[in-house]
């Protein structure tokens, strides 16, 4: 029975992540490397704005990256101490519309990341 439990458990834990990954990631990943891109098109800028302005375009994705992974470390070390909480247990299957959230906070902050503009 608990072993049953476990592997719905993973099995939904890793849909949930895929989809993820395929649904925001990706897509924030495809935007960071064209604006990247923009920044090296820019044959009048020297070296260290041109540096900046791909860290810039990088920052957000990066973010979103760890609070993922923080999520995800979060979640594993309640199942862990098996005292999932109902609060807890809610956050983690809302953590989908979290990740929507980021994307529109990436979405925000990378707009005004532009290469050429200063944050």
């Amino acid at each position: 029975m608990a072993e049953v439990q476990q592997l719905r458990v993973q099995q939904t834990v890793d849909a949930m992540v895929k989809s993820v990954e395929r649904e925001t990631i990706r897509k924030m990943q495809g935007l960071v490397f064209r604006r990247s891109a923009n920044c090296c098109e820019d044959n009048q800028a020297s070296m260290q704005p041109g540096h900046q302005c791909l860290e810039r375009c990088h920052a957000p994705l990066a973010q979103a990256q760890a609070l993922g992974t923080s999520e995800l470390e979060r979640f594993q070390y309640r199942l862990a101490r098996h005292l999932p909480s109902p609060v807890s247990l809610f956050k983690t299957i809302n953590m989908k519309a979290g990740w929507a959230a980021v994307a529109h906070a990436f979405n925000s902050s990378t707009q005004e990341a532009e290469p050429g503009r200063s944050l």
